[in-house]
């Protein structure tokens, strides 16, 4: 009995020496997982339509299932798509190709009551982000600038629900779209002109007498008048031209004043809608034009009256109406000097 407990006492030490001498550092906590960055983004110009394939698809405020879910989207709903994104390093079951489309209608976009102006109903900042939710902890799901109109929701903490403006913006995944061809443009042919009619003569009639008249003196010698030049020539090339497309135009109307590109040719008063966007070609005659409210395709230049402020209806959809005409200098896409304009809802 005394040799165990002998033994016992002379093994605790060491016993303790070895617990003592264990590691006992925790491990280090594993680095939190990255959000998947864009690979590849893919701007269509113009944008393209889209028919969603399946029932009640998620429409997220970013281009990842940690997008917050701002609505749904039901089958053959139609959207229009802005760009096609590829995520580098999507998570599981993640899917990495997503699309950016317009902000369907239904779907209300939240902006700070600080920035409104609740005379007038429009963005007093400058510039303003819109989100997905009543906060600054929401995505940012488009912008607006100073003066843009709003159409008020609702209010809740601070923060205003208004009507998507045609800018804003959110994200589905891309294998529950289907992408449309771009709709065929018809071409009407030109009909061949009509043969002229033979003209008829009457061989039995006989001619009428030709009365006599005297003999006329000789005029003077008159010095024969030069060739016209080849900007003469021009001139009038120009002036049968603008006489033709005046006399073929629907609406007959005045000569506007000339615009600041060099004047119309064959002008006429139109009314066109579509969505007002900036032009960044500085070759451009106007450095706005309005395009197709369905397929975003490029419908004409317009030019606005000087003094308007034509900044605040970028990205709006609008009614315009003024003359319509030709820039010699920019022959492929007719100019419209803006005299009115009105909001589309």
């Amino acid at each position: 009995m005394k040799l165990n407990v002998w033994i016992v006492s002379a093994l605790a030490p060491l016993t303790a020496f070895m617990v003592m001498a264990q590691d006992t550092t925790p491990a280090p906590a594993a680095p939190p997982k990255k959000a998947a960055s864009v690979k590849n983004r893919v701007v269509l110009n113009p944008p393209a339509a889209a028919v969603v394939k399946t029932p009640n698809v998620n429409l997220r405020g970013k281009a990842s299932f940690n997008g917050e879910t701002l609505g749904h989207l039901q089958k053959g709903d139609t959207v229009t798509v802005l760009e096609q994104i590829t995520l580098s390093h999507p998570k599981k079951d993640e899917p990495a190709e997503w699309a950016q489309i317009v902000m369907p209608p239904a779907i209300p976009v939240w902006v700070g009551g600080d920035y409104i102006d609740s005379d007038t109903k429009t963005i007093k900042a400058r510039r303003v982000n819109l989100r997905g939710g009543p906060g600054e902890n929401f995505s940012v799901v488009g912008r607006l600038e100073k003066g843009a109109v709003i159409t008020e929701i609702k209010r809740e903490n601070g923060w205003v629900a208004i009507d998507a403006p045609t800018n804003a913006f959110a994200y589905v995944a891309a294998e529950f779209l289907e992408i449309q061809p771009p709709p065929a443009i018809a071409v009407t042919p030109t009909p061949p002109a009509p043969a002229p009619e033979p003209q008829v003569v009457n061989v039995n009639t006989p001619a009428p007498p030709v009365a006599a008249v005297s003999e006329p003196a000789a005029p003077a010698p008159v010095a024969p008048a030069p060739a016209p030049q080849d900007s003469e020539v021009d001139r009038e090339l120009e002036a049968l031209h603008r006489a033709t497309a005046a006399e073929s135009a629907p609406v007959p109307a005045a000569s506007p004043a000339p615009a600041a590109s060099g004047g119309l040719i064959g002008p006429r008063i139109v009314t066109r809608e579509g969505f007002v966007r900036r032009v960044y070609n500085i070759q451009a005659p106007s450095e706005f034009e309005l395009r197709d409210i369905q397929g975003g395709k490029l419908i004409e230049f317009l030019e606005p009256k000087p003094g308007l402020n034509f900044k605040i209806f970028v990205g709006t959809r609008v009614s315009v109406t003024g003359p319509e005409g030709m820039d010699s200098r920019w022959p492929r896409t007719p100019v419209l000097q803006v005299q009115s304009v009105e909001l589309m809802p």
